[in-house]
């Protein structure tokens, strides 16, 4: 049931992978994308408009690594998907 709610967002999209990634390459993608949005690792001198963005874009990066980093829960996942 509560896995329901989560698949309305395309976690393939926001971790810029497909869905024949290997968990490797979607590791791989997921940690340059954390890196880059991570709250610590952001300039002072950015609005606070974009830092709120930025926090929220890294809050679904981990998301999509939540689900797709987990054999298990990817193959749901796909498996939602395609129905």
């Amino acid at each position: 049931m509560a896995f329901e709610r989560i698949t309305q967002k395309d976690w393939y999209k926001i971790l810029d992978a497909k869905p024949s990634d290997s968990l490797a390459e979607l590791k791989r993608k997921y940690q340059r994308l954390a890196l880059l949005y991570h709250p610590d690792k952001q300039k002072a001198d950015v609005p606070a408009g974009e830092v709120e963005e930025r926090v929220q874009r890294f809050i679904e990066i981990d998301q999509a690594w939540k689900i797709l980093g987990n054999e298990e829960t990817k193959k749901e996942y796909d498996l939602q998907q395609r129905g």
